[in-house]
């Protein structure tokens, strides 16, 4: 598979985070705006509300990763609160509410430069393009939390560019920062060298649900119908007999994507079930 040159290879991302619906395969023109999802985890103590102002894809969930990874690193963010006169106008951007208007967050300066490096593109003027329309997509995302315990909601971030000099500051959701800053156990861990290696779409949708089942070391058997209903958010019972000839055709071209990763083993049972073996 293609060597994939990033300086970041890792990003922590919240669990809860992770398993939203916020992220399907969009095919070309058919980006919906003005979309409404919810969330509730199984335990029914938690639900989320997403809201969103045009749709995301895998490559803007692409951007958000690269964004983490980056964040993650030592002394690349810059810690940020509402009391905070650094950088204010990103934390206003987030429009925290609630909660969350209490916690803290992180604030990174990048670059175009750097943003397509870690998105293994070169640096170019419709690449950058990409990534502003990109970055408007995820600023124009709530997510709004309710639990037993608290409730409160905020942009997935906000940011700002520096065209001349080409600098991009971004400021992270304090759910997503709380994660790196190491106030929360509970996350995954993206390997995007392997999510990179990927070069179809619904091969990396089904790495990143995947990613956020399988434990490292460990294997699982799932329902494919299941896998399938989450990379494209759709009900698989309201599906045509084409649609799912369609579906399964695609889920099987991405299975065979990510078996070519060295850490990641799958099985096709035959049976509408598929078993992960990770590495």
């Amino acid at each position: 598979m293609e060597e994939i040159n990033i300086n970041y290879p890792l990003a922590k991302q919240d669990h809860l985070i992770q398993q939203l619906p916020q992220f399907r395969i969009i095919k070309r023109g058919a980006r919906r705006k003005g979309v409404e999802r919810f969330y509730q985890t199984k335990d029914k103590k938690t639900s989320v509300t997403i809201r969103m102002f045009k749709e995301l894809d895998i490559a803007d969930q692409d951007l958000l990763l690269a964004i983490l990874a980056i964040a993650f690193v030592t002394n690349r963010g810059s810690e940020l609160s509402n009391e905070s006169n650094m950088y204010q106008e990103l934390w206003s951007g987030l429009e925290t509410k609630g909660i969350f208007s209490k916690l803290n967050t992180l604030c990174i300066s990048t670059s175009y430069y750097e943003l397509n490096r870690e998105l293994n593109k070169v640096d170019s003027g419709k690449n950058n393009e990409w990534i502003e329309h990109s970055l408007r997509r995820l600023q124009n995302t709530t997510i709004e939390i309710d639990t037993e315990s608290r409730r409160g909601g905020t942009n997935f971030l906000s940011y700002d560019i520096d065209k001349i000099n080409k600098k991009i500051n971004i400021a992270i959701n304090p759910v997503s920062a709380a994660v790196l800053l190491g106030d929360k156990k509970g996350f995954i861990l993206h390997n995007r060298k392997e999510r990179l290696a990927l070069n179809t779409t619904p091969a990396r949708a089904l790495f990143s649900i995947l990613v956020g089942i399988v434990n490292q070391k460990k294997s699982k058997t799932l329902s494919a119908p299941m896998l399938i209903e989450k990379m494209h958010f759709i009900q698989w019972e309201e599906t045509t007999t084409q649609q799912r000839k369609d579906l399964k055709k695609s889920f099987k071209t991405a299975i065979a994507e990510i078996n070519k990763l060295k850490e990641w083993n799958i099985k096709d049972n035959q049976n509408n079930t598929i078993t992960i073996i990770r590495g």
